[in-house]
């Protein structure tokens, strides 16, 4: 089952997760960033980082949700750092009873027997280290990248695992055990115990927030209430930087260990490969991926303090517990099965030649180990880490910001040089920076005789001066340079963040001269006309006169004809 992954989103060369995941757990697959599962501890690093807020994380609060109205004697182990993550942490508890759980313990319960197996076991151990196990993206790291570290891994349940253990026990199988915290890692640690009836769900504080604003429900207005059971002080110290270690003193001054607290994904490989190389010996090593604790952990609402303000919140929540003994769970109920194995799921890296290596550093213009800047803005140490992992599929060539910023840079030059436009670039001063080959053609100028000079010793510059006034681009206006015989459409562009003008002229005299041939042709054209028109009006009229006489003569010869038929008709009658 997948816990961890994002959501597709506006996900373009960002690589802000890459830079943040200290496993490189993440493949780049058509610019989608995506969790390689494999290889993934669940430490939560590229969540918080993600600009697009595009986490993709299973939850288990639709099921909680549902298990609240169906009126399931629903069981909440509530994790220690609560105390430092809200304002009003008792006021939580009482939410919580308001939404419906039956009990609200602590997993603090959990984490004071956990302590007490540590005890036990550093005293009766032959291991020259140990490592503790109450961080699951610490055991997932130690058994994918450092497996011959397992051997020291306290083969131990975490709390969340064994307070569950005793609550089950205790309430049977109708109680609905429900963990809530801060962390995101414990989602993964949960899933094989949800399988096996252990624990119902996995809640985190931010999930349970994000529920509570849906249902405009105000923590503040609540009253406080305490936990139906409570850890110790032992118990509650858990999420704190040597929260664990501080409660096992004496054990580890009467052994031979070295108590080390080490938190921090980058921190802890440090430590673990001294450990593998020797350089670290006879250590004791609470080991924590979040810097500050469980308190720095991944899914702590984002309106809560920093993490050194929950710290010292903790801190002083937990001292009146100091000297308090507090009962719980009977002996014969903590009497349980604690014991959890470890394996090895070493994620073993294909072997690369140096052939296929050198191959993809090439195809990103390094051609030798100076071209290597290793300057980590892929997500990746150096450039030959970045190569493997194109071969691996997890990236490709175009990561490479130096590179692109180079190939970019060549197409920019490309166009400069060989644009069939006039182009001419400028300072807000209006003096002249740059101006292509062709723009020297033009203005039969080479740039060096004009760099820093007004662009006015070239051209008029009315309009430039009207962009910077406005600050608005002009498109596409028709300017004559009688000095130089042209006619040009001119674009002013504007970069006000670098303060500079493009002036882009296109050449428009050839076009110029046909449009005013064709027009010089249409009006020959019309005066051909008018005068052939003008002939023929002349050729009508000379026509009609002729016509006009023709007439007139027919008319009266046929009147004598008339006057001579009469006559003869009178004479023969």
């Amino acid at each position: 089952m997948r816990i961890l992954d994002f959501y597709p989103t506006n996900c373009k060369n960002c690589y802000k997760c890459v830079r943040n995941c200290s496993v490189k757990a993440i493949k780049m697959i058509d610019d989608q960033a995506q969790i390689v599962e494999e290889k993934c501890i669940a430490c939560g690093s590229c969540f918080q980082v993600c600009p697009q807020n595009a986490r993709n994380i299973h939850s288990d609060l639709d099921n909680v949700s549902e298990a609240f109205k169906q009126g399931k004697k629903i069981i909440v182990t509530i994790a220690p750092s609560y105390l430092g993550v809200y304002e009003e942490p008792y006021k939580l508890i009482s939410v919580l009873k308001y939404l419906g759980a039956s009990l609200v313990e602590e997993t603090a319960i959990g984490a004071v027997k956990v302590t007490e197996l540590y005890k036990k076991y550093i005293e009766s151990t032959d291991s020259s280290s140990l490592i503790t196990t109450c961080c699951p993206s610490v055991n997932m790291m130690i058994q994918t990248y450092y497996p011959d570290l397992i051997k020291y891994m306290l083969p131990i349940d975490s709390p969340m695992i064994a307070h569950c253990k005793m609550i089950r026990k205790r309430h049977g199988e109708d109680a609905y055990i429900v963990f809530l915290g801060p962390c995101i890692s414990k989602k993964c640690e949960a899933y094989g115990y949800q399988i096996s009836g252990i624990i119902d769900g996995v809640i985190s504080f931010e999930e349970l927030d994000k529920m509570l604003e849906t249902r405009n429900i105000d923590i503040s207005k609540f009253e406080e209430s305490l936990p139906d059971l409570q850890g110790n002080y032992t118990g509650k110290k858990y999420p704190l930087e040597n929260g664990i270690l501080s409660g096992m003193k004496d054990t580890i001054t009467s052994n031979k260990f070295t108590p080390l607290s080490v938190s921090g994904i980058d921190n802890l490989r440090g430590a673990f490969e001294a450990l593998e190389n020797g350089d670290l010996d006879n250590v004791l090593i609470e080991a924590n991926s979040c810097i500050g604790g469980c308190l720095g952990g991944p899914a702590v609402p984002k309106k809560s303090k920093n993490v050194f303000v929950r710290k010292t919140k903790t801190r002083t929540e937990i001292r009146p517990f100091k000297n308090i003994n507090i009962k719980n769970y009977t002996d014969e109920e903590k009497d349980l099965d604690y014991v959890r194995n470890f394996r090895n799921k070493q994620y073993v890296h294909p072997a690369y030649s140096e052939e296929e290596i050198l191959d993809v550093l090439k195809k990103t213009g390094k051609h030798s180990k100076s071209d290597e800047l290793n300057c980590g803005a892929c997500g990746y140490d150096t450039c030959r880490d970045k190569a493997i992992s194109v071969l691996e599929g997890l990236s490709h060539p175009q990561m490479c910001m130096p590179y692109m910023r180079s190939e970019a840079e060549k197409i920019s030059n490309i166009y400069f040089q060989y644009s069939p436009s006039i182009i001419v670039i400028v300072d807000t001063d209006l003096n002249i920076l740059d101006l292509n080959p062709v723009g020297e053609k033009a203005f039969n100028t080479k740039i060096n005789s004009v760099r820093n000079k007004n662009l006015s010793s070239l051209m008029p510059i009315d309009d430039f001066k009207e962009v910077l006034t406005t600050e608005e681009n002009t498109v596409g206006r028709k300017l004559t340079l009688d000095k130089y015989g042209i006619i040009v459409f001119e674009r002013i562009i504007y970069l006000p963040k670098n303060k500079i003008l493009f002036g882009i002229l296109n050449d428009i005299t050839d076009d110029e001269m046909k449009k005013e041939q064709i027009i010089n042709f249409k009006l020959n054209t019309l005066e051909t006309a008018d005068r052939v028109i003008e002939k023929q009006m002349r050729v009508a009229q000379e026509i009609a006169g002729l016509l006009g006489e023709t007439t007139a003569e027919t008319k009266a010869a046929l009147l004598k004809l008339k006057k001579v038929v009469l006559e003869e008709s009178e004479n023969n009658g």
